[in-house]
């Protein structure tokens, strides 16, 4: 078993939670019933909150703290950028605190729930190829 197995899980999790909530998307259900989507985005926010909190306890001090300038590097580099998408998930979460909130703008949802999701999976697939290949190779 590889030392970054678990986070690999952890962002299959994540990326088929948010598959179930694209699923979703479509503006006239959005507008009669949003509280699958709402349930699920709640889901979502909570184990990426976990899976975070865990990289921040268990995988960055470690690298932060490597003999090799370059593994601190690219760690100080990804903790800086997932510092901008934490953010961006949390304001566009707080956006949305109710499925009546979802129902009652619905396209903008949809659009603000693409535009995150892309950056996320953009930054799992990031993580997955590049940090935690080299996390696995130490």
């Amino acid at each position: 078993m590889g030392r970054t197995d678990d986070f690999r899980a952890k962002h299959q999790e994540l990326l088929s939670i948010a598959s179930q909530i694209s699923d979703q998307l479509d503006a006239s259900k959005l507008a009669e019933d949003a509280k699958q989507a709402r349930s699920l985005l709640s889901t979502l926010a909570g184990k990426l909150g976990m899976h975070l909190a865990v990289e921040d306890r268990n995988l960055y001090p470690e690298l932060l703290n490597h003999d090799d300038e370059n593994i601190r590097a690219t760690a100080k580099r990804f903790i800086d950028e997932m510092g901008g998408i934490a953010d961006a998930f949390k304001t566009y979460v707080n956006k949305w605190p109710h499925s009546k909130t979802i129902q009652d703008n619905p396209g903008d949802f949809i659009t603000e729930t693409k535009g995150i999701f892309n950056a996320l999976a953009a930054r799992i697939s990031k993580e997955d190829n590049e940090l935690y290949s080299m996390v696995d190779k130490l």
